[in-house]
């Protein structure tokens, strides 16, 4: 299978799918995967800089460590996933399904959870006073930065 990233480079993956494999510690600048499933894929340590990840199905999938700055990620369904400790800063959440996420650590300055639900999310992150939240949805298991008020910064109780 071929990964399009940017410059019309080709990353050649021995995989007839994308789902459940490890594309860990690769070069996916500008990825172009958009309406994908890659469901349980481990990203891990990737640069995944303005990868087009926009409607992808990610559930469980390990972005831990991850490059995502600037990534778009808009209407994607990313539940249970692991974004811990990723650089997320200007990346695009909007409209996204985020439930039982883990962005512990991550540095997301800049991002935009726009009507995304991150129920269930643990959003201990970095830069969070810099993100946008508006119309975000989460509930009282999300575990938010002890110096945050989610419905002050723009946040809908479920």
């Amino acid at each position: 299978m071929k990964i399009y990233c940017e410059n019309d480079n080709i990353i050649e993956v021995p995989y007839n799918r994308l789902n459940g494999i490890s594309l860990s510690n690769l070069n996916l600048h500008r990825a172009k995967l958009e309406n994908m499933n890659l469901s349980n894929t481990t990203f891990f340590q990737s640069n995944l800089r303005g990868a087009f990840l926009f409607n992808s199905i990610l559930i469980k999938s390990n972005l831990s460590c991850t490059k995502l700055i600037t990534a778009d990620l808009r209407g994607a369904v990313l539940l249970d996933a692991d974004l811990s400790d990723s650089i997320a800063s200007y990346c695009d959440f909007s409209h996204s399904k985020l439930q039982g996420s883990n962005f512990q650590g991550a540095k997301i300055d800049f991002a935009n959870f726009a009507n995304a639900n991150v129920s269930n999310a643990n959003m201990l992150c970095i830069d969070f006073e810099k993100a946008i939240f508006k119309d975000t949805v989460y509930n009282i298991e999300t575990v938010w930065p002890k110096d945050f008020d989610p419905l002050i910064n723009g946040c809908i109780l479920l």
